[in-house]
């Protein structure tokens, strides 16, 4: 048994969903039929049930890169195979606005922390370039295609803190192609590499960090998080 996700083998799915707040893990579960609690131990709850008959599990993964690389890295212990996480950013474009979807391409994080400690300095100082699977991103914007539903790619900025950005890092950040910000994408897309799990991710915008706009809560943003839940379920049973 992991450390930190008390599940025992079968427990958990080859398809997981993964987001950072377990009231968000609460509310997506009640799409999934036959649903059990896998998990509460520290907080990373976790349930497993059914979407359109195919076994899924909805997992915690906290909030930041350290907490995240526990979860997915215990995930795969347990089995997890194709992994999308499913989340909220803040936007880096001024044309995005509150609610809009975002499936990220890449990654770019800040050189140090969670991502360097895994690769080390061995690639001649050159920083890792952290990427999706191809196939599960593909599936994941045909989903939302099905649905008519409008969405963007983007690189996004993953970053280890969340109230440190300031005004003329987020204008560079732009200016290099990133139009989000969140804290765990480039840490999943890097173990997902690492450890040959498909990985993929869905983005609400939550606010605007360029315009300084209010940041939503998630009972604001909860119609959102479900119809991109129902993308995010629909694409990852289908992979």
């Amino acid at each position: 048994m992991p450390a930190h996700i008390h599940a025992k083998d079968g427990d958990v799915a080859d398809n997981v969903v993964i987001c950072g707040d377990p009231a968000r893990v609460e509310a997506l579960s009640k799409l999934l039929d036959s649903r059990k609690v896998i998990n509460t131990n520290r907080g990373f709850l976790a349930y497993t049930g059914r979407f359109n008959g195919k076994i899924v599990t909805i997992a915690t993964h906290g909030i930041g890169q350290p907490s995240v690389a526990i979860v997915i890295e215990e995930l795969a212990q347990l089995g997890a195979k194709n992994m999308i996480r499913l989340g909220t950013c803040g936007g880096l474009d001024p044309d995005l606005k509150v609610g809009d979807f975002a499936i990220a391409t890449g990654a770019t994080y800040s050189y140090g922390g969670t991502v360097t400690q895994y690769i080390g300095a061995s690639l001649s100082g050159l920083a890792l370039a952290t990427a999706p699977n191809f196939e599960l991103t593909r599936r994941l914007a045909a989903e939302l295609e099905s649905m008519k539903v409008k969405f963007i790619f983007t690189n996004t900025y993953s970053s280890d803190s969340f109230y440190s950005l300031k005004d003329d890092m987020a204008r560079e950040l732009a200016a290099y192609g990133n139009k989000i910000v969140e804290m765990e994408v480039a840490t999943l897309f890097m173990l997902g590499s690492i450890k040959k799990i498909k990985t993929a991710s869905l983005l609400v915008v939550s606010d605007n960090v360029i315009k300084h706009t209010k940041l939503f809560s998630h009972e604001e943003l909860e119609e959102r998080v479900t119809l991109a839940g129902k993308a995010v379920l629909g694409a990852i049973t289908k992979i």
